[in-house]
């Protein structure tokens, strides 16, 4: 046990049940027994019923059953602040006197080993100024270690003194930072949340919310959040007028921790997986279409929404449609079957979509863009910078690639920076007609030209590489255009981010596209790796593979795996 164990503060208001609930698993934690609560309770709404003042009232007696913990100290407003006042202030009070503190809400269960985690993290990391926070809200993710992510926990977590003086309460300042800084796009899980929304209403006065404030604070100061492998809380209320089995029910399957969570020195930054498993909830709150609310609560706001996800993760709703809405799909024994299925790629919304990106990446607005989506920093493959800079090398510093289905320069732009120390870079995009035409309107300049074809590029080029990056999936004979890329004997040809199944048959399938980037659906390949890569081999040499860095291994819908490799092919002498 610690020996300095934090002051835990409990909010609560109107919610007799919860917060019995919230203070009965309390007190099962054996450092309850040496703790010091401080209990906040907010008073009644000036246009409260009978009915909410009597809550209210029971929620003051709930509090006083027992010796919850080893001294408890009570706080009762008569006015009602709302959460987000009694939040701040709270917090700043005890910042007064001590330099830790735990915070919990009065709608969440807590492990037995939820005081154990919080005061041994805080003792580990009180002396590093990268870790904002200690969460225990892991609803999301099933790894075998705890983890950093850069969103903060706001449910049942704890902090330093040092790291809450980076809360900024002013939310049009973090507004206008983080649109400065190039953040708002992270502060919004890289597009998949609007959380921007939600931080303009604080700045309106629509919503009061101290977590999205909170939030923003940890993007601008790019700090991070530990969290337990195993959750160690769990909420148990939606909205201000839950009932309580609504809350028990969709919570029953997530199972809180039962012994305690060892904290070990792990890496000080975000782990990828956990980031993808959140992402992914996420997702599924796109797809749930639901709508966060304008109520003084944002943060219950953000639980109604979570509360259609959780049922569908944990299988407690077994009418609502499968999870996954986008991906892989099928396993068609025809091109033609899968494009039955398939809107195609040819929508003009696609292209508005990713010319609109790609000009912000090309006036400084954004830093980088895939697929339409933007980014806050360049993110690249170094298997394939590297491959750029030999060949480079190998020409006196000339570089002179022809990207064959390149959309509108999204690997140029991503490679341009790590490539400036080149003589002379030369890239030309082979392309549909309307992005060609799109690219030679707006996005052209003195090292980026668009072609509608290899050979139209090839008669104002002495290219010397080959650059096929996710694109030969989506040929319906794609070993065809194998065959005729070869036929040009340029010196290299890479192949990058190419989809392969861990299964001896080749696989058709139908990719739906997420909706957060843009909505498209179409026919592609899966390729068997060995009959792929030997399609080069009878006039290249295979000299590197490597693993695509943007994307992950995956099941498809039946269960069978599948990876994406890049290839670096050298023409034999």
């Amino acid at each position: 046990m610690s020996k300095n164990l934090a002051p835990i503060i409990l909010f609560a208001y109107n919610r007799p049940w919860h917060v019995k609930q919230t203070l009965e698993s309390l007190s099962k934690n054996k450092e309850a027994a040496a703790s010091d609560l401080f209990i906040y309770v907010d008073g009644n709404k000036p246009d409260a019923t009978p009915e909410q003042i009597q809550k209210n009232k029971e929620v003051k007696t709930v509090i006083r059953q027992k010796k919850w913990c080893k001294s408890i100290t009570i706080f009762e407003s008569d006015i009602n602040k709302g959460l987000q006042k009694s939040v701040i202030e709270g917090i700043n009070k005890h910042f007064l006197t001590h330099n830790k503190v735990i915070i919990i809400e009065d709608d969440v269960l807590l492990s037995p080993f939820f005081l154990q985690f919080m005061n041994e993290s805080l003792d580990f990391y009180e002396q590093n100024d990268k870790v904002l926070s200690i969460g225990s809200w892991n609803y999301f993710s099933k790894l075998d270690t705890n983890f950093f992510l850069n969103m903060p926990d706001t449910i049942a977590w704890a902090t330093w003194k040092r790291a809450w003086k980076l809360f900024d309460e002013n939310g049009e300042h973090l507004y206008n930072e983080l649109n400065n800084q190039n953040l708002m796009h992270k502060f919004n899980l890289d597009g998949q949340f609007d959380f921007e929304k939600m931080l303009l209403a604080q700045c309106k006065g629509e919503i009061s919310s101290w977590a999205i404030r909170w939030t923003a604070s940890a993007v601008l100061n790019d700090t991070l959040t530990l969290y337990p492998s195993t959750p160690l809380s769990k909420h148990i209320g939606f909205g201000n007028e839950s009932t309580n089995c609504e809350g028990e029910d969709y919570n029953k399957n997530l199972k809180l921790a039962t012994a305690p969570i060892a904290i070990n020195d792990i890496e000080l930054t975000e782990n990828i997986k956990a980031r993808a498993d959140w992402l992914y909830v996420e997702r599924e709150i796109k797809h749930s279409g639901a709508i966060i609310n304008n109520s003084s609560n944002a943060n219950q706001g953000l639980f109604i929404i979570l509360k259609k996800v959780l049922k569908r993760l944990l299988g407690l709703n077994q009418t609502l449609p499968p999870p996954k809405q986008h991906g892989w799909f099928g396993n068609y024994p025809k091109w033609e079957d899968a494009q039955k299925h398939c809107t195609g790629y040819d929508n003009i919304e696609i292209l508005e979509k990713v010319k609109n990106s790609i000009l912000k990446v090309k006036s400084g607005e954004a830093v980088y863009e895939r697929d339409s989506v933007l980014f806050d920093e360049i993110q690249y493959s170094q298997p394939l910078l590297d491959a750029f800079k030999t060949i480079a090398k190998e020409n006196n510093h000339h570089l002179n690639v022809i990207d064959f289905g390149g959309s509108l320069g999204s690997t140029y732009f991503q490679n341009k920076p790590l490539l400036k120390d080149l003589k002379n870079l030369q890239w030309n995009v082979v392309e549909q007609a309307h992005f060609v035409e799109c690219g030679q309107q707006y996005i052209q300049d003195e090292h980026l030209q668009f072609y509608y074809s290899i050979e139209e590029a090839l008669t104002s080029n002495q290219a010397n590489v080959l650059l096929l990056s996710s694109v030969i999936a989506y040929f319906e004979h794609p070993y065809q255009l194998i065959e005729q890329c070869l036929q040009y004997e340029f010196d290299y040809i890479i192949v990058d981010r190419t989809a392969f199944i861990e299964a001896e048959q080749e696989r058709i399938t139908v990719q739906i596209v997420p909706e957060f980037i843009y909505k498209a659906s179409y026919p592609a390949w899966f390729f068997h790796q060995q009959k792929f890569v030997d399609a080069f081999t009878p006039s290249y040499s295979l000299i590197n593979e490597f693993d695509s860095k943007f994307d992950p291994r995956e099941q498809l819908d039946d269960g069978v795996w599948s990876y994406r490799k890049g290839f670096v092919f050298k023409k034999q002498a």
